[in-house]
């Protein structure tokens, strides 16, 4: 063997050894130090469906168009790469060796490299463009020196690989040891050919030296790439793909607390987050996507959940390290997570909507760890905002967030002719119209209510109500924290349900429906659920309900807000939007609409906390609404009803703009 092959092949396995190394204590970490093992289903098909999509193709960071194709392509560029440096540390071992010689499997696999080279070396141009001359926003402050390194050891990969093939093609390494595809023709790789067209001529002694030096600059640069991965941000091209194909089918879906099994509930220290939450924290790649789409951070809060994650990551490592290296008690290695590093405001401040969750490309779970955490002050410290508090006391009273008689629940419908579960237990009826606690006891959304029982009579639909045996379906209670009271409301809603034969519901409070849709199950009962904008827009398209414009509508600018329950958690975007267009004649979208949607502000329980940092939510948004002229924001949920709606009147647009649900624009039109 050659002394450089030895040389190459010690520092080669020094390098995996280190990368190893790292690989088993982050792997120690996720399997000895948790106490909970998360609930995944084997789901093959639509993991490997996942991992195809979000990895290999990249989709979700095409949300952000231009970073998404810099990214893609530098991606796209390693993969191809990995078959040439897997051939060049095989021909340095062994010189007399090569993976690929001849044929079109060599062709396809040089010119691939050959190109992505190119555009990899590109691409890092392009990243530092953008992170230290645009100076994009989102990038400032965090890991400025990593970036650095990391952008260097790749300029640096892909010019050694230039220069050794531009050698190659002048002819000047042939019978060299270690020396790569000496016969090459031009087009297989066009780039080196260019390259070496351009290039001014060297002896053979100096392109010996050159080559040499150029070898072990190359071989150096990747084995310390291989080390530095696992200990840096870069993490994620390893841990990024298996989360990806562990990731849950309802990424947002609460999971019960199972209160005679567990002793400890929600997560105060790292040992309360599962294995999928450690994926999460090593998945992180500090891109910022979802502290720049978060509502809370958008108007001047403190809560960032790129922060939140990557502060639980660093308790991780650090924690898991001593914990390996004493194997001492646990209580005096794990310390809570909750007020240092991450603050109570942050977690309070949170909306729940998904926007992180949303525009995460390697599918971070960031909601369900918040509110575990919430979890933690609640059950265990009996801590949360005041008005929370009260709230709590409500839904134990009365079985909703008002302090109002449950038995005026059903009070709206007085006059409509509509069949109470409650007075009439015995009633035929196809449908349950779930009307939920703002309809049933705010007066302006009392009007939602109202509107949705006008259409579903004028289309025949035999439906019914549960009057004053429905109750809160645990939504606030859930998203706060207070997972036992939630699963006492779930509960007896749920036995409700049983009760009464229920199979189909409508609701109309997103909260609401997705609590029944998607977390009901957890508790014994699969229902078909349907929000109401889905059930309308069923109606018009099977023309059970005919749908007129007003004269007025001419006049009118009509937006849609999307509620993030409806939206982000259930994907409906097109049918409000449809049931819109069905009668408007001038429609436009908000500056963030659909996925990108800004949230209203009242979820997670914030419509009964007060907003006192920074700018309001709902304030932030009604001005996107009048930017674009509206004169109708349409709602689809009675939570952003009320915010928009106080929004309109405290920044005195009352006279230029009006807010209206999607039934009470089509009960108003119905022919």
């Amino acid at each position: 063997m050659y002394i450089f092959s030895g040389v190459l092949l010690a520092g080669l396995l020094i390098a995996v050894t280190l990368f190893l190394h790292s690989i088993y204590e982050i792997l120690w970490n996720a399997v000895r130090i948790p106490l909970k093992k998360p609930d995944l289903k084997p789901d093959i098909g639509r993991r490997l469906y996942l991992v195809i999509r979000n990895v290999f193709l990249q989709a979700k960071l095409f949300k952000d168009l231009g970073g998404g194709i810099m990214h893609s392509l530098m991606f796209w560029g390693f993969v191809a790469f990995g078959s040439y440096s897997l051939d060049f540390f095989v021909s340095g071992i062994n010189p007399s060796y090569h993976l690929f010689t001849g044929g079109l499997l060599e062709s396809v696999i040089f010119f691939t490299v050959d190109l992505f080279a190119l555009i990899v070396l590109a691409d890092v141009l392009h990243a530092v463009v953008r992170r230290w001359i645009i100076k994009i926003p989102r990038y400032q402050g965090y890991n400025g020196f990593e970036a650095w390194f990391i952008l260097s050891l790749i300029a640096v990969l892909m010019i050694t690989y230039f220069i050794l093939s531009v050698l190659r093609i002048d002819g000047l390494t042939a019978g060299i040891p270690g020396s790569l595809a000496d016969n090459l023709a031009p087009v297989q790789t066009p780039v080196s050919y260019a390259l070496a067209s351009l290039l001014p001529k060297v002896s053979a002694g100096t392109a010996y030296y050159i080559y040499w030096i150029t070898f072990w600059v190359h071989a150096l640069d990747f084995m310390m790439f291989m080390a530095y991965i696992p200990r840096s941000k870069h993490l994620h091209l390893f841990a990024a793909p298996l989360n990806v194909l562990f990731s849950k089918r309802d990424q947002a879906k609460l999971e019960p607390v199972d209160f005679e099994k567990e002793a400890r509930f929600g997560a105060t220290d790292i040992r309360d987050f599962n294995w999928k939450d450690y994926f999460d924290f090593y998945s992180c790649t500090e891109c910022g996507r979802c502290t720049y789409n978060c509502p809370a951070y958008l108007t001047g809060k403190t809560l960032s959940p790129r922060d939140i994650i990557w502060d639980l990551r660093e308790a991780v490592m650090s924690q898991g390290r001593e914990y390996r290296d004493k194997k001492g008690n646990p209580d005096d290695v794990f310390k809570t997570v909750i007020g240092s590093p991450i603050k109570e405001n942050d977690l309070w401040s949170c909306t729940t909507c998904m926007a992180c969750v949303e525009q995460c490309p390697v599918m971070i779970d960031h909601v369900p760890k918040i509110v575990n955490m919430r979890r933690s002050l609640v059950l265990n410290q009996g801590k949360a905002p005041k008005e929370v508090i009260e709230m709590y006391r409500n839904l134990e009273s009365y079985a909703s967030p008002y302090t109002v008689d449950p038995s005026t629940r059903a009070a709206w419908s007085e006059g409509l002719d509509v069949i109470d579960l409650s007075m009439v237990p015995a009633a035929d009826y196809d449908v349950l119209y779930w009307v939920g606690c703002v309809a049933s006891f705010d007066r302006r959304n009392q009007e939602i209510a109202k509107s949705v029982t006008r259409i579903l009579k004028h289309a025949g639909v035999n439906f019914a109500i549960l009057g004053s045996e429905e109750k809160c379906t645990g939504d606030p209670a859930r998203r706060t924290g207070n997972e036992y009271l939630a699963d006492m409301l779930i509960k007896q809603n749920v036995e409700t349900l049983q009760k009464h034969k229920v199979k189909k519901v409508i609701a109309s409070c997103p909260h609401c429906f997705n609590s029944l849709r998607n977390e009901y199950k957890d508790f014994g009962i699969e229902l078909e659920v349907y929000h109401h904008t889905e059930f309308i827009n069923r109606l018009i398209t099977e023309k059970k309900l005919n749908v007129r414009s007003l004269d007025s509508d001419v006049l009118e600018k009509y937006t849609y807000h999307d509620s993030c329950y409806i939206g982000r958690y259930n994907k409906i975007y097109e049918e409000p939007r449809d049931i819109v267009k069905s009668f408007a004649t001038n429609f436009e979208e908000m500056e963030m609409n659909k996925s990108k949607a800004l949230c209203c502000g009242a979820g997670g329980g914030r419509l009964w906390m007060q907003e006192t940092e920074g700018t309001m939510i709902s304030h932030k948004r009604i001005e996107m609404a009048d930017k674009i002229g509206a004169t109708t924001v349409v709602t689809a949920c009675p939570y952003c009803m009320t915010m928009l709606d106080d929004a309109r009147k405290t920044t005195n647009r009352e006279e230029k703009m009006v807010i209206k649900d999607v039934s009470e624009l089509i009960a108003g039109r119905m022919e």
